[in-house]
């Protein structure tokens, strides 16, 4: 059966559809013969300030910044086109009037293979997204470097405050523990009431004592710093036994190799595990592991409470969970939060160490 042939006006009617089609395009379009530019779009006005008329005929060099750039372009244009049909790839360009830009590209071979260079451009200006992109990203960079500076000089100031009120507080108590040991020994033995008034003091002296220990301690835990963060751990889980009833299983390698600062943002970072696991998970008991690898340290706690739910994890009003994940990203490191439930949550912290940090 003879095929009719098209008649010239329905060749034009597919024309104006596929003039149309391509204006309607906001981003820029061109077509290339062996480089030369065959087609365009209005769009090119916009994005490189050429008005289409203007580019039919000219090498696709028009839109690059120097003959070194066209030429590294083209070749790599051409070699992926020859092995796949579409690629993208952003790229600096230059306008008519001078200014560079940059610009995501998006290029596609005319026809089942690469013939005569024969392909089709998309250039959308990407100069001021990408603009937004860095300022955010430099933005994030600020505000991270500034809450580690606040955490350090919080850090610095908490053991400062708790070694003053550890030293100072403790030794002008402790005095006056003696003194008042020594009060009620001077006193008759018939002195009842005076008796019973010396030893309600002595109690709350010895119950101020008590409460300076555990505020300086809350401060700044001064075994942190005397026995490393392996001690600090094992006793940080057992007072948090004694406070709540939930037992720890504790495996802890000893880290004594790494700096201060990480003991200390790790320590923290298991503080915050533990805060949580005592308001939301309804757990009895916890499982805390601490390894060292050679190029990390993995903190893993996991309790057999509820278990936490996405909706939880993802929750800005999380700010437990935003505290660690904040500590960890001041170290480069990662957090990963998995629940199931009835079946607890396990909490999962990665710091990469670095190399003078790693085991020879």
């Amino acid at each position: 059966m003879q095929a009719h042939p098209v008649s010239h006006e329905r060749l034009q009617e597919l024309a104006a559809l596929e003039s149309s089609i391509l204006d309607a395009i906001p981003q820029a379009i061109v077509g290339l013969h062996n480089r030369r530019i065959i087609f365009a779009n209005n769009a090119v006005k916009d994005t490189f300030g050429w008005h289409r008329d203007e580019l039919i005929g000219r090498s696709v060099t028009v839109f690059y910044r120097n003959r070194k750039e066209s030429s590294e372009i083209a070749r790599y244009f051409y070699t992926t086109l020859e092995r796949q049909r579409t690629f993208v790839v952003e790229f600096p360009c230059r306008r008519k009037d001078g200014a560079d830009i940059l610009c995501r590209m998006r290029a596609a071979r005319i026809g089942e293979r690469l013939v005569e260079g024969r392909i089709v451009i998309t250039y959308e200006d990407i100069t001021v997204q990408k603009r937004a992109a860095l300022e955010l990203e430099r933005s994030r960079e600020q505000l991270r470097s500034l809450s580690a500076h606040l955490q350090s000089v919080r850090e610095k100031e908490s053991t400062r405050i708790a070694r003053e009120i550890h030293d100072e507080l403790g030794q002008s108590l402790t005095a006056l523990k003696m003194d008042v040991s020594w009060l009620t020994k001077q006193l008759p033995a018939g002195c009842t009431a005076l008796l019973e008034k010396t030893r309600r003091m002595a109690q709350l002296v010895d119950a101020t004592i008590d409460s300076v220990h555990r505020i300086s301690t809350e401060l700044r835990p001064i075994i942190l710093d005397d026995l490393g963060l392996k001690a600090a751990m094992e006793w940080q889980a057992s007072e948090f036994h004694h406070r709540t009833g939930i037992r720890c299983d504790m495996a802890v390698d000893d880290v004594d190799t790494i700096s201060r600062e990480l003991a200390t943002n790790l320590f923290r970072i298991f503080q915050g595990t533990l805060t949580n696991v005592a308001r939301h998970a309804g757990a009895t008991t916890v499982k805390v592991r601490l390894k060292q690898t050679r190029s990390e340290l993995c903190l893993k706690v996991a309790d057999n409470g509820k278990g936490i739910t996405v909706q939880q994890i993802e929750d800005p009003q999380s700010f437990g969970i935003m505290g660690i994940r904040e500590r960890a990203t001041l170290w480069n490191g990662s957090v990963l939060i998995t629940g199931k439930a009835r079946r607890g949550t396990t909490v999962t912290v990665r710091i990469p160490l670095p190399e003078e940090y790693m085991p020879s």
